[in-house]
């Protein structure tokens, strides 16, 4: 355990003040983004939307993530990373009052899906940025950092504003309380955005305003098509299986305990809270343990192990078995994701991170939005437990691929930190 907190102790007194401050962004956005998946779901069934109304809602918000890498990867390459940034988090704010503050359907749609684009400039940024301000042997760890930090606020915010929840509606109504932690969640992103105004150094701030727009786009074009080949190409077919797999049923989670299990918000928000628990422990421990088994394996273990978790969970044993089964899955699913990403930036060149990153987060995001579509429906037509089964097949197809890409990756037992 000692090594574990040496090693991040080395590493933020190693970091420049672009990585605090960026670490301390995904803080706080990552506590807004919890309240929405705790909550935006039970909010709508207690305005007397259904299941595939909800899927509609979550799919949409998933598909703007998807569809905002490429502006995204435009703005950037146009303006800046500072810049950037700051744009998507003022749509995120913007929106996201919109969407929680309306009963008009197509207004939620269309606020959900612009709040998704705004959301994916903190997902398709966090590579790059992580990646050039750390050092090569620190790259890992940069990355489990942000992991860490980003699952405490998941954690914070799925207990806390879940028992918040629970207790104003004590006063007024489910619905009610639905609303006012909502909106108190959204309005913390104006933190963020004030917090933007600190990058400094070339990689955040450099600009390339001379060139015109369509040569961008046409360089970016250009950038996808000279990735999606090879490896890479079959890389991003494992992200689009488990991100379609993970779409038919993390959304729903908490739908699933309230409605299936008849809990209150409070317990929801405990049991996803504990969730992230196991996540934030597998997230520390990850630099240590791919240093030892190697990147490669960590993550084909990790991947493998969570599948009998789903299997348990698809046949409800009670709030306790479903409890530590999700826990364990969560864990083992998610605590692999920044030995994943570091080794997305091994496939490709230097110009090409934030081109790789970009299109990681469409095709990750445009599938897991296909799988919200789709779970709503078979939850609303079937039963809660059905799109388990299919997320099972999708995770074992995404790993095969993930050995075919890495399997014989020389420097799998790395010393990177």
């Amino acid at each position: 355990m000692k090594s574990i907190f040496e090693n991040y102790k080395s590493y933020f007194e190693e970091s420049n003040s672009n990585v605090k401050i960026f670490l301390g962004i995904i803080l706080i956005a990552s506590v807004s983004v919890a309240a929405y998946n705790v909550l935006v779901g039970i909010y709508m069934k207690n305005m007397g939307f259904n299941e595939e109304a909800v899927g509609q809602i979550l799919s949409l918000r998933t598909l703007g993530i998807a569809f905002g890498a490429i502006p995204i990867a435009v703005l950037t390459e146009q303006y800046n990373k500072k810049n950037a940034l700051r744009a998507g988090l003022l749509i995120m704010l913007f929106c996201g009052l919109m969407m929680i503050n309306t009963r008009t359907f197509w207004i939620m749609q269309f606020a959900s899906f612009f709040f998704g684009i705004g959301h994916a400039t903190l997902m398709v940024l966090q590579t790059p940025i992580l990646y050039e301000n750390s050092s090569d042997g620190h790259k890992v760890t940069a990355f489990s950092a942000a992991f860490v930090i980003q699952n405490i606020a998941f954690v914070f915010g799925s207990f806390f504003l879940g028992h918040l929840s629970e207790l104003l509606a004590k006063h007024s109504s489910e619905k009610i309380g639905n609303l006012l932690v909502l909106n108190g969640a959204t309005l913390l992103i104006v933190i963020p955005i004030v917090m933007t105004a600190y990058f400094s150094g070339e990689s955040m701030t450099a600009q390339k305003r001379t060139v015109p727009f369509r040569q961008t786009g046409f360089n970016i074009v250009s950038g996808y098509c000279e990735i999606c080949k090879g490896k890479a190409l079959l890389y991003l077919l494992q992200v689009a299986f488990v991100g379609f797999g993970a779409g038919l049923i993390v959304p729903f989670f908490s739908m699933y305990l309230k409605y299936a299990l008849n809990v209150m918000d409070g317990i929801v928000g405990t049991i996803m809270a504990i969730s992230q628990v196991g996540t934030i422990l597998g997230g520390l421990l990850v630099p240590i343990i791919s240093r030892k088994w190697g990147r490669v394996r960590t993550v084909i273990w990790c991947q493998l192990l969570s599948v009998p978790f789903l299997i348990s969970i698809s046949m409800p044993q009670g709030i306790y078995i479903i409890t530590l089964s999700f826990f364990f899955r969560s864990s083992l699913m998610n605590m692999a994701n920044p030995i994943i990403k570091s080794l997305s930036m091994d496939l490709i060149g230097k110009d090409e991170r934030t081109y790789m990153s970009s299109l990681v987060s469409l095709t990750n995001n445009l599938f897991r939005s296909m799988g919200i579509y789709f779970g709503g429906i078979i939850m609303y037509t079937v039963s809660y437990n059905a799109p388990y089964y299919v997320t099972i097949i999708c995770y074992l197809g995404g790993t095969f691929i993930l050995y075919k890409v890495f399997g014989n990756k020389k420097e799998d037992y790395s010393t990177s930190k």
